[in-house]
């Protein structure tokens, strides 16, 4: 690990320091001389960030070859490990009981460990208690979540480096401390059981969004992988989302079906969250998000979190492609949960390429062209996804995003929001409505 100064006695001169607490200085992007491709920010959304000590994670001789091959990696490193930077969504926690993983030690079969966050720059990550559609809407569901948040604490317990964040307090004590914070959602809204009292033992335990759907519709929301069963959300569905509301648990539309997106947007008290898809205007996949449902996160205040997965950003996979995918799960019966497989399938057997973190890159810019630089962030999917973008192997490529977004004109401030601001900034939000709706109550 280096330090800026460490620049300096490379040969390469570094770029002034942030003051603690100053919110955004200024920055000439050495390559680029165009204004900005994004508007600047409304006045009454003020940029949530946190400065603190900047110790670049990557290798001395990385960085110096980085910097010696294009001198606006300067400006990426000292902005990518002074910011804030925020993963709406990785599957981490199952890994760790499934296959064994220890997050305290590096392991290189796996997307993100605690070392490989300090290597790259990630300061907070909402671990996903991901609950297979295999255990159904049942208690069984329920255990599955808790035994995967028992995990999570039993590996963090007495570990420095990390600690369960509950509040976007704690995220930025954690991360001013230069430690990580470990943020918790649930991911599959059929381990609620449709009870409010199981959504509340898991808010109180920590959980601080809900994913609505996986791949199964549940008994209250519709999948966009699985049959439609309720045209949306089902009034046990609106009291589910009204509740969140009012406990400050972010409502999660990843995998929801575009009905229950919309009845969620009407619904909804406070922002919601897309913790981790993309822009299905570029790929034309269910699990993406339309320019409509782009366009409604400005007025809602919320946040398209912006997925790396291949199937869903993959330039390659045009209108055609992926209808020839759709075929292929027609022919087998229809079951949407093979998607991936079936995607993948298609690629091969055209012989077509892997994603690129170009692509990734194309993803953020579509989002935030649509939504607003206000609404866009980071959501990977780290360690439930089989294939990442070519360039963006793991949590240690994150700088990568942060050297691509100034190499395409965006502003050191619409870099920290999209890297973390934002999401603080919606965590903020969720918590301060829920304080007034049970204030109210």
């Amino acid at each position: 690990m280096v330090s800026f100064d460490g620049l300096a006695e490379q040969g390469v001169p570094p770029s002034p320091m942030l003051h603690p607490r100053l919110v955004v200085l200024a920055v000439a992007l050495a390559a680029c001389t165009d204004p900005s491709p994004v508007p600047d920010a409304p006045p009454d959304r003020p940029l949530e960030t946190v400065s603190r000590s900047p110790v670049i994670g990557l290798p001395d001789s990385l960085i110096a070859a980085l910097v010696a091959e294009d001198p606006l990696w300067e400006d990426a490193l000292r902005i990518h490990y002074d910011a804030l930077v925020i993963d709406g969504h990785v599957d981490t926690p199952w890994r760790m009981i499934d296959d064994g993983l220890d997050i305290r030690q590096r392991n290189a079969d796996h997307h993100l460990d605690v070392p490989r966050m300090a290597e790259g720059g990630l300061d907070a990550v909402f671990f996903a208690l991901f609950v297979s559609r295999t255990y159904g809407e049942s208690p069984d569901a329920t255990d599955r979540a808790l035994e995967l948040l028992r995990e999570v604490e039993r590996q963090l317990e007495g570990l420095d480096a990390a600690e369960i964040a509950r509040t976007a307090a704690d995220v930025t004590r954690i991360a001013d401390e230069g430690r990580h914070a470990i943020l918790i959602g649930l991911e599959g809204g059929h381990a609620l059981q449709a009870s409010p009292e199981v959504l509340r033992e898991l808010a109180d335990r920590g959980v601080r969004y809900v994913t609505l759907n996986h791949t199964n519709t549940n008994s209250w929301s519709d999948s966009s992988q699985d049959e439609a069963l309720h045209d949306g959300l089902t009034d046990v569905g609106r009291q589910l989302v009204a509740e969140m509301n009012r406990l400050g648990v972010l409502v999660d539309l990843s995998h929801s079906a575009d009905a229950v997106v919309s009845d969620v947007f009407d619904v909804t008290r406070a922002p919601v969250i897309f913790s981790h898809s993309s822009c299905r205007a570029l790929v034309e996949n269910i699990r993406n998000v339309t320019d409509a449902q782009l366009r409604q996160l400005d007025r809602n205040d919320g946040l398209v979190m912006i997925n790396v997965y291949s199937p869903l950003v993959n330039s390659h996979l045009t209108p055609e492609v992926m209808a020839g995918a759709y075929a292929r799960i027609e022919a087998d019966g229809g079951d949407l949960a093979g998607l991936w497989t079936a995607v993948e399938a298609e690629r091969q057997a055209r012989g077509l390429g892997n994603a690129t973190l170009s692509n990734v890159l194309d993803h953020i810019d579509h989002a935030v062209q649509v939504a607003g630089i206000d609404h866009v962030g980071l959501g990977t999917d780290f360690d439930g996804i089989p294939l990442t973008p070519d360039g963006l192997d793991d949590v240690t490529r994150l700088p990568w995003i942060t050297h691509g977004l100034l190499a395409r004109g965006y502003t050191e401030e619409d870099v920290r929001k999209i890297l973390g601001g934002n999401a603080l900034r919606v965590l903020r939000i969720a918590e301060e409505i829920g304080e007034r709706l049970r204030a109210d109550a």
